[in-house]
């Protein structure tokens, strides 16, 4: 570390920790606004069915929401804490990237900026999903990459074992940066010697060992990810999409991150560090969603401020850097409302919210539905409720039941979504079936004369998952363990 930065300790500190403090107080004051998401509903399900993988995602984040809500309690703030608290901590890091650089305090606080307003930050952390689990790996990963490239000492071999280790517990998708670091090893002179040393295999053997329970669990439950996976191929909507919101996750910094993955491909010294941010952009543009791969781009921006402090001349130099803070405070006015809950459920669809940004429309009225059906439940007749069971065609509405219903009055509450469909009970003995999220037209080859009954509605108008979801009331055909597996949906 040069002397400069030696000295600047106390600053830094202070000022890294007021960048992180701030986005953690803005998360924590208004990521109670809504309510429960979707997927929240359903990690706080995986986490009360503990098991060492999921169909569509590994263990640790539905065990840390079994966690955090063991210890505070179930509500939407509370299982929020923990992803609001590390927002701060992505903010200080991409701080760090510059500082690992050789960058002055200015532009280290000027990174800070740049991922204050970020959006692939912003949207992401006030809410209870694996993104921003996912989101640490891969940028705690490129640190100590970036650690290895400049110093060459061992021991950050291991530090990214650990960290691509714990990766693979959270999020399937840091495959895509595993790859893009092992090509940059690959094709790096003195990082492919490193392979005739010890450290690179330890840490491959480190980071295995920490995947091998999940591994264990692929293998016995006969792969169920890869399944979910090859179902979600060309889910992202295409190239295109793909490019559009790459670019609008950008913004006016377009031009600040394009100058930092030239400038990491045009510097030796630091051109691993480009190949493993290009590859897994160049993976997710083909087979993945735009976010996958956003983590990468901090640490291009934190290099594109290094090139713009090489301009030789200070007025186009100190020009350049006021204008990446111009663009930082444009960006962020412009997305500020569409990507942190400031608006309530009841101006949410007057405001177009709801329609602009899935998570805020899926935040709203889980309460409302869960006494919808249970309503629905209760006005049919005695005889037919004593032998009823209650199947969702997704994960939100047990999810939403289990939290805001009242189990005496209700039945078991199913669905074949997912990691749902190992939970249905093996002694399930219904006859009859009040099905949600299904056409009659749709079930009909399980039920004799299915007959759509009602609608689900989400207060406000909000256009959520479940408004207008019909409701079918179904006399099974044949036993639910039966025909269970034609139902199955892991996608």
């Amino acid at each position: 570390m040069p002397p400069s930065q030696q000295n600047s300790r106390l600053p830094t500190a202070l000022l890294f920790g007021a960048a992180a403090a701030g986005v953690g107080a803005l998360h924590l004051a208004t990521n109670g606004t809504l309510g429960f998401h979707t997927d929240e509903l359903y990690y706080l399900a995986c986490g009360r069915h503990p098991a060492l993988g999921y169909v569509d995602f590994p263990p640790v984040v539905p065990l840390l929401a079994r966690l955090e809500t063991g210890l505070l309690g179930v509500s939407p703030w509370t299982l929020r804490l923990l992803p609001s608290l590390l927002g701060g901590f992505l903010v200080a890091l991409s701080g760090a990237y510059v500082r690992r650089l050789g960058g002055s305090l200015r532009r280290q606080g000027i990174a800070l900026l740049t991922a204050i307003a970020a959006p692939y930050l912003l949207g992401a952390n006030w809410v209870f999903q694996t993104v921003t689990f996912d989101q640490v790996t891969w940028m705690v990963s490129l640190y100590w990459f970036l650690c290895l490239v400049i110093d060459r000492r061992p021991r950050y071999w291991i530090y990214l074992g650990i960290t691509l280790g714990i990766g693979l517990e959270v999020k399937y998708t840091i495959v895509g940066l595993i790859a893009g670091i092992g090509i940059a090893v690959l094709l790096t002179p003195w990082l492919r010697m490193e392979l005739r040393t010890k450290y690179p295999w330890l840490a491959v053997a480190i980071a295995l060992l920490i995947w091998a329970p999940n591994l264990v669990w692929q293998v016995v439950e006969g792969f169920p990810s890869l399944i979910y996976v090859m179902n979600h191929r060309g889910s992202g909507g295409g190239t295109v999409i793909f490019l559009i919101e790459f670019v609008v996750y950008l913004f006016f910094l377009l031009p600040v991150w394009l100058a930092g993955m030239v400038s990491l491909f045009r510097t030796r010294l630091l051109r691993p560090i480009g190949i493993s941010c290009a590859v897994p952009l160049l993976i997710f543009l083909f087979v993945g969603k735009s976010y996958y791969a956003a983590a990468t781009v901090p640490i291009a921006l934190a290099q594109g401020l290094m090139a713009i402090s090489q301009i030789e001349r200070r007025k186009p130099r100190l020009g350049l850097e006021i204008a990446v803070v111009v663009a930082t405070a444009l960006g962020f006015v412009v997305f500020f409302q569409l990507l942190v809950p400031i608006t309530p459920p009841n101006r949410l669809h007057a405001a177009g919210l709801d329609v602009k940004n899935e998570v805020f429309a899926d935040s709203v009225g889980w309460a409302d539905i869960s006494n919808q059906v249970t309503t629905i439940y209760g006005d049919l007749p005695a005889s037919e409720r004593r032998n009823t069971v209650i199947i969702s065609a997704y994960v939100g509405v047990p999810g939403a039941i289990h939290i805001y219903g009242n189990p005496s009055l209700l039945p078991d509450v199913v669905s074949p979504q997912l990691s749902y469909f190992y939970w249905v009970p093996n002694d399930l003995t219904a006859t009859d079936a009040l099905m949600v999220d299904y056409q009659p037209s749709r079930v009909a080859w399980m039920c004799r004369s299915p007959k759509l009954i009602a609608h689900l509605t989400v207060p406000y108008d909000v256009v959520g998952l479940e408004q207008g979801a019909p409701v079918t009331f179904c006399q099974l055909k044949a036993p639910i363990p039966k025909i269970w597996g034609q139902l199955r949906n892991f996608s």
